[in-house]
C-alpha cells in the first residue's frame, strides 16, 4: 500500500478501515509528556533551542511540534488560550488560584487542587458565584488563522480542545472537593444538579467560542471527564445516568452543532467498562485512553464488544511497560496493535501523560517501532 498523507490516514482509521499504518498521536490534553520526559526526549532526538511553555503550573507544560515532526505524529493540536484579562493570584508558597477560584499547589511530582472555593456553599450561593466568562478576551487570539493554516497548508489531522481538560464531574469535584461532591451525588441531588448545570453551561460556552473559530477545520474535538479509579468507576452506572450523563450529552451536542464533521473524542481514565454503552449512547465516537492495567479494561474484549461503534485512542501502558525495558515496550506495542488495530479504528498513543519514570529513549523507541509494527496488513 502506498504511503498516505497524515490526514488521509487518520480519516480512514476513523472510518473503521485500514490505512497504510496505524495513526500515531502525542501532545494532546491527556496524553502529552511531563516536563522532565519532554526535555529528555528533546535531547535524545537532538533538538536544540528552547520554546516557551504554553501554560505554567502543571506537570505537562510544553507542546513542541519539532518533537511531533521528528516522531512522525499524524496530528496537530489546537485549543483555547488563556484569557488576557485575568492574572492568577500566586501565593508566597507557590500556590496559585485559577479563574474558577480553585487553588493549585505542587505536591511531589503532581499538581493538586488544595483549595475548593465551593466546599461550604449552599444551592443559594451558586447564582452569585463569579463563574468564568467563556467570551473573555484573548481566548481565540490567532486560533482561526492557525487552524486554517494547518488545514490548507499541511496534511496533518487537527484536534481541537478547550483550555481546560476537565469535564463537568471533575470541575464539580474541583470546586466542591471530590469527597464532598460524591456525597452530594447521593444525598443532596438538587445541589449536585445545580452545580453541574452551572459548570455545564460554562463548558458549553467555551466549546462554542472554540469551535466558532476553528470548527470547520478540525477532524476531532476532545472532551474529558475521569470517571474511573484503578478498580472501578467512582459510582454506579445508575448514578451516572441520573446525575451526570445529561450534562455530558449536552456538551457533545454543542460540539456536533459547531463541528458536525468532527469526531467526538472522550477521555476517561481508569476502570470505566460499565459506562462504555452510555458513552456511545450520548455520541462518543473515539474513546481514550483504555488504561490497560485498570480492572475490566481488557483491550481484546472492548474491541470485540464495541469496535463496530467506537474508535479507540491510546492504550499504551505508562505504568509498567513504558518505564520498563526495550523488550517491555515492544511487547506492549505488539499486544495493543494485535488487539485494537485490526480493521482500523485505532490511534496509538500513551494511556495518559508520560511520567518522569519513563526514559526518553523509550518514548522515541515506542513511536519508531509503532510506525513499523503498525503497518497494514498487520503481522504482529
Amino acid at each position: 500500500m502506498s504511503k498516505m498523507s497524515h490526514r488521509e490516514r487518520v480519516l480512514i482509521a476513523l472510518n473503521h478501515q485500514e490505512p497504510d499504518r496505524v495513526p500515531l498521536d502525542l501532545g494532546g490534553a491527556s496524553y502529552n509528556m511531563t516536563d522532565p520526559v519532554y526535555f529528555e526526549v528533546k535531547r535524545v532526538l537532538g533538538i536544540s533551542g528552547d520554546i516557551a511553555p504554553y501554560r505554567k503550573g502543571r506537570t505537562s507544560n510544553y507542546y513542541d511540534e519539532r518533537v511531533l515532526e521528528a516522531l512522525d505524529i499524524d496530528f496537530r493540536h489546537i485549543g483555547l488560550k488563556e484569557r488576557t484579562d485575568f492574572v492568577p493570584h500566586v501565593a508566597q508558597d507557590g500556590a496559585y488560584t485559577d479563574e474558577w477560584g480553585c487553588v493549585y499547589q505542587n505536591v511531589g511530582l503532581e499538581v493538586a487542587i488544595v483549595g475548593h472555593p465551593l466546599a461550604s456553599a449552599t444551592i443559594n450561593d451558586l447564582d452569585a458565584y463569579p463563574w468564568p466568562d467563556p467570551r473573555a478576551p484573548g481566548r481565540t487570539n490567532g486560533l482561526m488563522e492557525r487552524a486554517q493554516y494547518l488545514y490548507q497548508h499541511t496534511d496533518y489531522a487537527i484536534i481541537a480542545r478547550p483550555a481546560t481538560s476537565l469535564g463537568v464531574f471533575e470541575w464539580c469535584c474541583a470546586l466542591r472537593g471530590t469527597e464532598q461532591f460524591l456525597v452530594d451525588l447521593l444525598i443532596d441531588k438538587p445541589f449536585a444538579h445545580s452545580l453541574a448545570r452551572k459548570v455545564c453551561d460554562v463548558l458549553k460556552g467555551l466549546y462554542a467560542v472554540l469551535l466558532e473559530a476553528v470548527g470547520p477545520f478540525v477532524q476531532i474535538v476532545q472532551y474529558a471527564s475521569d470517571y474511573g479509579t484503578q478498580q472501578g468507576p467512582f459510582f454506579s452506572p445508575q448514578t451516572y445516568r441520573e446525575m451526570l450523563k445529561p450534562y455530558d450529552a449536552e456538551i457533545i451536542r454543542t460540539i456536533k452543532e459547531y463541528a458536525p464533521q468532527a469526531k467526538v473524542f472522550f477521555h476517561s481514565c481508569g476502570s470505566i467498562y460499565p459506562l462504555i454503552p452510555d458513552f456511545i449512547e450520548i455520541g462518543v465516537e473515539v474513546l481514550n485512553p483504555l488504561q490497560p492495567l485498570a480492572a475490566g479494561m481488557d483491550s481484546a474484549r472492548i474491541k470485540a464488544e464495541f469496535g463496530d461503534r467506537l474508535c479507540f485512542h491510546g492504550a499504551i501502558d505508562i505504568q509498567q511497560a513504558l518505564p520498563g525495558t526495550e523488550e517491555d515496550v515492544e511487547r506492549e506495542l505488539r499486544i495493543r496493535l494485535a488487539t485494537l488495530a485490526p480493521g482500523g479504528g485505532y490511534i496509538l498513543a500513551p494511556a495518559n501523560h508520560i511520567q518522569p519514570d519513563t526514559p526518553g529513549k523509550n518514548v522515541v523507541l515506542m513511536y519508531r517501532l509503532a510506525a513499523q509494527l503498525g503497518r497494514y496488513p498487520l503481522r504482529v
